[in-house]
């Protein structure tokens, strides 16, 4: 069965993570003791084999050469501090304890060392709520590396692996995960009725950040929401993962929609109905901070991006940057402390970006330039409810004019910030100081030598830095920011379709200026790009249909009207709505 057929079976669902490592922060563990090189904190995460065959002394390596040598840099988990006996006893037995914000045990995972293939023989685990112990599980004669226990418990608040008998002699327990995600399916009876938005640029064409949302309602089966074991979890930030599916053969096969994070649970009494809402993570960008981008010279577009979104805690797998951002080179880039959202604008408006969050939870600038991918999907009156073209006052425009700037240094330097520090004895502060006024290559002096400053990091209105006091005394000390004061002149260029202003007059349409536009070709490729797309008014033609979850953001798809007019278009908005069928609302612009 295909997403064209006429009948079809379309199915729904959606998974919600209530609790795994990265929603929930306040995971902690304790330990009875660790090796000289172990990880405790590595048995919450998602490890499931170790990076190394970890050598060590104990008789249980050798010199095969798959043995590795290890330091901290491997991950490797917990290795306690006691070793097992030549029978694998450990008569000091080790123990682990994680502890996090109060929460069900549906299931919990305790795995060994698969490397090396080594694992606990006998084992107790103790579940507590508030420090009290409220059931035991214990194991004997375990020959398995991964073993999964489900207590079915309620409000446990932490819980506790002690080892008495490892498979190794001679050897310290290692424990590589102990934790374990809670999560339910939501599908068939238990979902009334689910809604995803998904979108890369917004209606009125402007090169903006947009965040995605969903909503879903779920069944409240035995008021577990508000009244059994999930109560304590419908807090912000829940993970919920949609999907719609079509039976082929007997078989489902489900398009995932995207990840998104709770941010309102709406519980009525008076329904069976619990209804959540959810936002993609790109809003979480307003409330992180971006110390800015120091002046560099020759900088990319592509550079910056990479570096604000590396700085915030992204990682190289989990961003896409068009590559041809790396060919707009601004002569004396620099940007200011603030939001990661606005930082991004920043690039968006000097780059012609549009910046959103994929299908695989992946952090997308994405350039007018970037190649679009061609599909086979094609709407038109067999498969459509509806068909409407649109152009706003912000899509048609004659006259383009933006603005650029020279950006030069002063020859003087100048003092960007002073303050003064007492430091307690012994003690180190981590600093982030506010400049009066915008500066090149800062540098930042003591006039306390018992201070030391380490991990400064400069940008051109503010800085971070760590002071310690070296002395067991207390230390008053004066911290100065100096540096060149950076000048900026404005320049403008305007752009028109002659035969246009002519005939219709002149409609003007001002581009957001950026600091990041520093040169007349930048301007000039803006410009002529807006008025290219503007100049015609063309609009965006939004219809409902009967969907199909394979057209992605971004992709080229056909299009055509009641009266048979085709034409090709980018698709910039989805709403997908599942309520036992598909209908899916899409917003595509003329290329």
């Amino acid at each position: 069965m295909e997403y064209t057929d006429n009948p079809r079976k379309i199915l729904g669902r959606v998974d919600v993570i209530y609790s795994d490592t990265e929603i929930s922060k306040d995971i902690q563990t304790t330990e009875s003791g660790n090796s000289a090189i172990s990880h405790p904190d590595e048995v919450f995460g998602a490890y499931l084999v170790p990076t190394v065959k970890g050598c060590t002394m104990d008789g249980n390596a050798t010199m095969d050469g798959s043995f590795q040598m290890m330091d901290d840099s491997v991950v490797l988990g917990w290795w306690s501090g006691s070793l097992s006996g030549s029978n694998g006893v450990l008569a000091n037995a080790p123990w682990i304890e994680i502890s996090f914000v109060k929460r069900p045990i549906i299931s919990w995972v305790v795995l060994g060392d698969e490397k090396r293939n080594e694992y606990p023989v006998d084992f107790i685990l103790q579940y507590k709520r508030d420090g009290k112990i409220v059931h035991s599980d214990s194991v004997t004669v375990n020959n398995q590396i991964q073993v999964r226990l489900t207590p079915q418990l309620e409000d446990i608040t932490s819980i506790r692996l002690t080892i008495t008998k490892w498979s190794k002699p001679n050897a310290c327990a290692k424990i590589l995960k102990f934790y374990d995600r809670m999560m339910e399916r939501y599908e068939g009876d238990a979902i009334e009725m689910f809604e995803v938005s998904e979108e890369m640029g917004a209606a009125d064409g402007n090169y903006n950040i947009v965040s995605d949302t969903m909503t879903v309602n779920i069944f409240n089966k035995d008021r577990k929401f508000d009244k059994g074991y999930l109560r304590s979890l419908m807090i912000l930030d829940r993970k919920l993962l949609p999907s719609i599916g079509i039976e082929t053969d007997g078989e489902v096969k489900y398009q995932p929609l995207g990840t998104f994070y709770s941010d309102e649970w709406q519980i009525n009494q008076d329904s069976q109905w619990v209804k959540c809402s959810a936002v993609d993570r790109l809003m979480r960008l307003q409330k992180k901070t971006y110390v800015g981008f120091p002046l560099t010279e020759n900088a990319s577009l592509y550079d910056i991006a990479t570096d604000i979104l590396l700085k915030i805690g992204e990682t190289a797998d989990t961003i896409v940057i068009s590559k041809d951002l790396q060919s707009v080179v601004v002569p004396m880039a620099f940007l200011p402390k603030g939001t990661a959202w606005d930082a991004l604008q920043e690039i968006a408006n000097a780059g012609l970006c549009k910046v959103f969050i994929d299908r695989e939870d992946k952090i997308n600038v994405r350039s007018e330039k970037e190649p679009k991918t061609t599909t086979a999907i094609r709407i038109d009156k067999s498969n459509m409810f509806s068909y409407s073209s649109s152009v706003s006052l912000t899509e048609f425009a004659n006259r383009i004019s933006v603005e650029y700037c020279d950006v030069s240094l002063s020859n003087d330097t100048v003092e960007a910030v002073s303050v003064e520090l007492n430091i307690e004895p012994n003690a180190s502060l981590e600093l982030t100081l506010d400049y009066n006024t915008e500066v090149a290559y800062p540098a930042m002096e003591t006039d306390n030598l018992n201070v030391l400053l380490t991990d400064f990091q400069g940008g051109v209105n503010a800085c971070s830095v760590v002071a310690k006091n070296k002395t067991a005394q207390k230390q008053k000390a004066v911290l100065t920011v100096t540096g060149k004061a950076i000048e900026i002149t404005t320049k403008s260029l305007t752009m028109q379709d002659d035969d246009s202003v002519r005939n219709n007059g002149v409609t003007e349409y001002s581009h957001p200026s950026s600091d990041l536009v520093q040169n007349h070709a930048q301007a000039e490729y803006i410009a002529r790009i807006l008025l290219e797309r503007m100049h015609a008014g063309e609009g965006v033609i939004t219809t409902t249909w009967r969907g199909n979850p394979k057209l992605n953001l971004g992709e080229k798809y056909e299009s055509a009207d009641r009266f048979g007019d085709s034409q090709e278009l980018v698709c910039e908005y989805n709403k997908f709505t599942f309520d036992g069928g598909l209908k899916q609302e899409t917003r595509g612009r003329t290329i």
